[in-house]
């Protein structure tokens, strides 16, 4: 009964939410939501869900850019730029239950003015970090837009979640260190600490935990084992990522080989769950 009510709350989002998307000017169509990013004040009783419009050439770009990706989590859905309706669900869902109603869902989109407004908008982070991490996170999406990069994140400085990959797992483990940031009694600090290289692993090693114990809570079975299959690699890929980035273009050979050890444990843990059975 608990998946079956699950289930139909997602379907309402999907009904709630799907028509917002964005157009090319920077503006919105919507059906059935807002698009004006809410204050602490004022927010509504849903996370704000904005799509970009289809470009077949960027998008075909963004989805050879993403092949390390794909490789790394050996899966085609990493980085594919189409995310389904009901990864958007999922996601928003997590947010939802959580009450993060300011965040703002970008499902690959690219739009530079509008976060370095909600930048400015943001009165959840001090100040002090907005002008040093919040401008750094900002100007590298702005310089590197995930529209053609890639890789699913959260921005705590804009509170935006960046979705460019069709797995729930991937969103839901950013939708979780985005209640974290909320609910940390030092948010501005927190989120500023990610930023810094290997440091900001502690993070993901939070997040990436909470992830699957709310996907092991919540989901089937099937959804379950996606979730280590999905993020063991995904974190050993971060570690790896980390420790490359010393390196000149070494963080993409070094995030594969850290995924690797990521699907290595992951087949460790599998074993050992059957022979407890």
């Amino acid at each position: 009964m608990h998946h079956i009510h699950r289930r139909l709350i997602i379907t309402v989002l999907l009904i709630h939410h799907c028509g917002c998307v964005s157009l090319p000017d920077g503006s919105s169509t919507t059906a059935g939501c807002s698009v004006l990013p809410p204050t602490t004040e004022d927010a509504g009783s849903e996370p704000l869900i904005v799509v970009g419009n289809q470009n077949r050439f960027v998008d075909g770009i963004g989805w050879i850019v993403g092949v390390p990706a794909k490789l790394a989590l050996w899966d085609r859905r990493a980085d594919n730029h189409s995310v389904s309706p009901e990864t958007i669900a999922e996601v928003t869902m997590h947010l939802r239950d959580h009450q993060m109603n300011s965040v703002m869902v970008r499902v690959n989109q690219y739009d530079p003015l509008g976060e370095w407004k909600r930048l400015c908008q943001n009165k959840n982070i001090p100040l002090g970090c907005r002008m040093v991490g919040g401008s750094f996170t900002v100007l590298k999406y702005s310089l590197l837009p995930g529209r053609i990069f890639g890789e699913d994140w959260y921005n705590p400085f804009t509170e935006s979640l960046h979705l460019y990959s069709d797995i729930p797992s991937l969103g839901i483990n950013e939708a979780v260190y985005a209640r974290q940031v909320r609910d940390h009694k030092n948010p501005g600090g927190y989120a500023t600490i990610k930023v810094i290289p290997i440091v900001g692993m502690w993070h993901e090693t939070r997040s990436t935990t909470e992830a699957l114990e709310y996907i092991a809570r919540n989901g089937t079975a099937e959804d379950r084992e996606e979730a280590y299959r999905i993020l063991y690699p995904s974190y050993g890929g971060n570690w790896g990522a980390g420790l490359g980035s010393v390196i000149p273009f070494g963080s993409v050979w070094t995030r594969i080989a850290g995924s690797l050890l990521g699907h290595l444990a992951n087949g460790v843990r599998s074993v050992a769950d059957v022979n407890r059975l």
